[in-house]
């Protein structure tokens, strides 16, 4: 992997997972990026369910009510500006925006599903979703389902980070490989015109 898409990755993880609901204030790990390019990671295969998880459909109902897939997509697409300064100078605006877009697209309910099958129990994720319907988005916050759901979240911090550094990884890497040949070219431009220049 190209050394600055590296540090690229790991900046996007600390942005989003830093600000997510529950490892907030925490310190996130640190995990290396994978070398090798996956079109569709396969997260279950590294991450496997708890014992009675919750189920699929219970994962995309909460999804619906707290909104955190959305949200965490607005992170993700806020954070490329964030962490810009870390792309090289000939990078074509375009790319940035492509990332933007992509990451506009991507599903991500498959990721939430695996992230939360590996550490949320059926009996658990049904209490959070009955506390929902019956309190209200607005109330959630602070009921003993959401302080249960926190504390098995915690627990799963560096899962997490991990799972939504593979789902970046992707992204970006998608977006990089169409740009390589542009980047290159624009590379050797700059160069020229900045000898001096020395990649970071």
């Amino acid at each position: 992997m190209h050394r600055v898409l590296y540090w690229l990755l790991i900046s996007f993880t600390v942005a989003t997972v830093a600000s997510f609901g529950f490892a907030q204030g925490k310190q996130v790990p640190i995990i290396a990026p994978s070398s090798a390019s996956q079109a569709s990671p396969d997260y279950a295969a590294s991450f496997p369910p708890v014992e009675n998880p919750a189920t699929a459909d219970q994962i995309r109902e909460y999804l619906l009510l707290s909104g955190e897939s959305e949200k965490y997509r607005t992170r993700l697409i806020n954070t490329v500006d964030k962490v810009r300064y870390i792309g090289e100078p000939y990078w074509p605006e375009s790319f940035w925006t492509s990332i933007k877009d992509e990451m506009r697209k991507a599903n991500l309910t498959p990721m939430f599903i695996v992230l939360f099958q590996h550490g949320v129990s059926r009996e658990l994720m049904q209490e959070v979703l009955d506390s929902y319907h019956r309190l209200g988005a607005n109330h959630f916050a602070g009921s003993p389902a959401c302080v249960k759901l926190g504390a098995t979240e915690s627990a799963m911090q560096a899962d997490t980070a991990q799972i939504m550094l593979k789902e970046t990884q992707t992204i970006i890497e998608k977006v990089y490989q169409v740009y390589k040949p542009q980047i290159k070219a624009a590379r050797a431009k700059y160069m020229v015109e900045h000898p001096a220049w020395k990649d970071k």
